[in-house]
């Protein structure tokens, strides 16, 4: 029997025997190294760590630079044939430097392997394959001659990593294996993980200006339950846009003509409540009423980007519960949990959901006010972004869609200065020139996300009558090309340098190329929440700053802003955010953009109206060419930069680590105390230095008085 933890206080049993193998990360040598590991391509030896629950295998190692890998090897023998799921505890120490990440095992004549982006998160996590995903290298001899495991890591930037790996298991096949995240809506955090209502953040109206009444509509309900503690709850009401429930993206393997059933079990506030059930070209009507009744959704076709979704049909009240998605003649009325869902609900169960220090008045964040007056983009010769002739830091928040024109005033009223807003090809030159308009009277400056479908004759015309609009901050001509697509990137590029020279243009790069950024900006998107870090996106950024100093362009970074849909299980937390934030800029980035539209969670979009506060006033700093003295850190967790403006030295710290740490910093500088902004106090300085506090990805900002 395996007993999976879905919840506090709720336990599934799934009727599954674990097969006959040895736990590789269990056995030690009579000198108490771990049995059986050898390192490979360089790596230091594995070593075991004792821990307040038993003890794991540490592997770690120092990465020289991008694409350098570590690889240890356990050798003994490994009969799979019967497994089909394996899985393992891990949790990292900077993974978010990690770029790819192999697990493999070796039989005679070759390797099967199985390959994940991005490294693992910094919390114990079981994570599970499938036999079934892994490719072949080679010609291995079979799953029951296994005689080697891998685990192999490639990096991303120089730097070193840890990494915790125990309770290694193999579990035979499940035929009513469910391959649906979360459908007993079990997994903690304050909304339903891997479940929204249809997209990346809430893009309209009401529910994008009062993201509060949405969290009344689309709710976990800890009072009605199918089984288990709770359920998710969706409201349709009279006058609101209609809500249904869409699970992120999920995989159904299979040859061509096999076909999976998807199964809910439903409740309404009434008799009658029509609820359709929709998975790729397959749909199907239920009636509910006021008792728990199971319906079904057959035929759905093998794909790797599959979403499910549950909508009433009408005002009224509906309770899901219990959802799964199994092999056509295996689904079940007994729920099963998805196998990573034990993993899952471990890790989530560390989340800090808190917010980072600060004093009520920069939590309550600010409002932008307009109108805009025309001002003056440049870059100058030192790679700096200025607005008329300063020093500007761009801080946007992306809108993925504009629903109507009245959403554009949430972000103003948020603080943000700017937005990023995408330009699909079905916009005409007028509906974008009456959006920048009101963006001008909002006091935002637009970046326009110009969709690479755009016919050339509508990109043309866009330019030509908005390049002269005090709007407009600078040209978003194409995102994230790939093969052919350079080309036409390129091509673009060109276009609107040739149309409008006064304003800079940019290519977004997908976050594998760092490097040969062809704009006038280096700019890439990297959202590694949840399944890694927030080191994984300031790692992007540190890649582009290197490359981008040697041709004096400014760095821009799109950060995960929103999630609960597609492949974002769910949105940052607030320190996660602020994490991101302020590692993004200490290692270089001087604009940052938020993808995409409002947040749901409460605290992502007040940590993000926080952040429309606080970033203001680091720009004279950010953007100062003076020489700071050199800042002293202690910690390897912690990020810090220090920047001279005039006779104020400031000094930007982040904690990249989930767990609290206090650090020593220091400056060769005569200061008897430093102010550290944002939160209303003061820490005091011996000889120059001084400690404090960092809880999970804590950000402190300090400024101090130095010589002019």
């Amino acid at each position: 029997m395996r007993a999976l933890v879905t919840g506090v206080g709720f336990v599934l049993v799934a009727v599954v025997a674990q097969a006959a193998t040895p736990d590789i990360f269990a056995g030690r040598d009579s000198a108490g190294a771990p049995a059986g590991w050898t390192a490979q391509f360089g790596s230091p030896p594995a070593r075991v760590e004792a821990l307040p629950d038993g003890a794991c295998t540490v592997l770690e190692g120092t990465f020289k630079g991008a694409g350098d890998r570590l690889c240890w090897d356990w050798n003994g023998p490994l009969d799979l044939s019967q497994a089909d799921v394996v899985s393992l505890e891990i949790r990292s120490e900077n993974g978010g430097l990690v770029g790819n990440l192999g697990v493999y095992f070796g039989a005679p004549g070759g390797w099967y392997a199985a390959f994940g982006w991005g490294g693992p998160a910094d919390a114990w996590t079981r994570r599970t394959w499938q036999l079934g995903d892994f490719g072949s290298e080679d010609k291995p001899a079979g799953w029951d001659q296994v005689n080697c495991f891998r685990f192999s890591v490639w990096g991303t930037a120089p730097g070193r990593v840890t990494f915790r790996l125990r309770g290694f298991r193999a579990l035979p096949r499940d035929l009513q294996r469910n391959f649906l995240r979360n459908g007993s809506f079990e997994i903690p955090g304050p909304l339903p993980y891997a479940w929204g209502n249809g997209h990346w953040g809430l893009g309209n109206l009401p529910w994008a200006a009062d993201t509060a009444l949405w969290r009344r509509h689309f709710a976990l309900d800890s009072e009605v339950a199918r089984g288990g503690r709770q359920s998710l709850r969706v409201v349709n009401a009279p006058d609101l846009p209609r809500l249904q429930a869409q699970s992120a993206w999920f995989g159904l393997p299979g040859a061509p003509g096999s076909t999976y059933s998807a199964s809910a079990w439903l409740r309404a506030d009434r008799d009658g409540l029509p609820v359709t059930l929709a998975c790729g070209e397959r749909s199907a009507s239920v009636q509910v009423g006021r008792a728990w009744q199971r319906a079904i959704l057959p035929g759905i076709e093998p794909g790797s980007q599959q979403r499910l979704a549950l909508a009433a049909a009408a005002v009224g009240t509906l309770w899901i519960d219990a959802v799964q998605v199994q092999a056509s003649g295996q689904d079940t009325e007994t729920f099963h949990p998805h196998p990573e869902d034990d993993g899952l609900c471990q890790r989530e169960a560390q989340v800090d959901w808190s917010s980072p220090r600060r004093t009520a008045e920069v939590a309550a964040g600010r409002r932008t006010t307009g109108p805009l007056t025309p001002a003056k983009v440049a870059i100058d010769s030192d790679g700096r972004f200025l607005v008329d002739g300063q020093p500007y830091l761009q801080h946007s928040l992306g809108l993925e869609f504009i629903s109507d024109p009245a959403l554009l005033e949430v972000p103003a009223a948020a603080g943000f200065a700017e937005v990023c807003i995408e330009v699909n090809r079905g916009i005409t030159t007028d509906q974008l020139k009456a959006w920048f308009d009101r963006c001008a009277e909002l006091g935002l400056r637009v970046i326009p996300w110009l969709d690479g479908d755009i016919p050339l004759e509508r990109f043309r015309s866009h330019l030509i009558a908005l390049k002269e609009h005090p709007a407009l901050l600078c040209w978003y001509v194409f995102d994230e090309p790939s093969g052919e697509r350079f080309a036409e990137a390129n091509r673009r590029l060109a276009l609107a340098h040739e149309l409008d020279p006064s304003h800079p243009a940019l290519i977004n790069y997908l976050g594998d190329k760092l490097t040969g950024h062809l704009g006038d900006l280096y700019s890439t998107d990297i959202y590694p929440i949840p399944n890694s870090t927030p080191s994984a996106a300031i790692q992007g950024v540190a890649g582009m700053a290197a490359a981008a100093a040697k041709e004096r362009k400014p760095v821009w970074m799109w950060l995960q802003g929103t999630g609960y849909a597609y492949s974002m299980d769910r949105e940052p937390t607030p320190r996660e955010l602020s994490c991101m934030v302020y590692g993004s800029l200490i290692a270089g980035a001087r604009g940052l953009y938020y993808f995409a539209q409002i947040p749901r969670s409460p605290g992502c979009w007040a940590e993000m109206r926080a952040l429309c506060a606080e970033l203001p006033r680091l720009v004279p700093a950010l953007g100062s060419l003076e020489a700071a003295p050199a800042l002293r850190c202690d910690s390897p967790r912690l990020m810090a930069q220090s920047y001279r403006q005039g006779n104020e030295i400031w000094v930007l710290a982040v904690n990249t680590g989930r767990e609290a740490c206090v650090p020593t910093l220091g400056l060769a500088l005569r200061a008897a105390t430093a102010e550290v902004v944002f939160e209303g106090r003061e820490v005091a300085l011996t000889d120059g230095g001084w400690s404090d506090r960092f809880g999970p990805y804590e950000r402190h900002v300090y400024r101090l008085l130095g010589p002019p």
